[in-house]
């Protein structure tokens, strides 16, 4: 049997004209189930992931930033190691940081 699980991260950005760069102002996570699972094991009632969809959603989202981080390498955009590097600095960042986790609003 095959399935899939389609992980979802999309960020909310501000922008201010002259500004060096936009600032992150919110991050929506979601998780598509193939429709051959039952999708309540990983999704509860109100379609946030349960304990088993949170790590569906883990191994989904590292398995495309491990992808995106190939494809780039492979398209000569940016060296694999160095990249991996910025994504280390950026997860230390973004555990430095407060945390203000709130329902999610995403479509799914």
């Amino acid at each position: 049997m095959q399935f899939t699980f389609t992980g979802v991260s999309q960020i909310e950005l501000s922008y201010e004209k002259g500004a060096p760069k936009s600032k992150l102002v919110a991050t929506n996570i979601g998780l598509e189930v193939s429709e051959n699972l039952d999708k309540k094991q990983y999704l509860d009632s109100e379609g946030r992931p349960t304990a088993e969809g949170c790590r569906a959603l883990t191994y989904a989202l590292i398995q495309g930033l491990v992808a995106n981080i190939h494809n780039a390498h492979q398209k000569g955009w940016r060296d694999s190691a160095e990249h991996l590097r910025h994504v280390i600095q950026e997860l230390e960042r973004g555990f430095v940081q407060v945390a203000d986790v709130q329902d999610d609003t995403m479509d799914q």
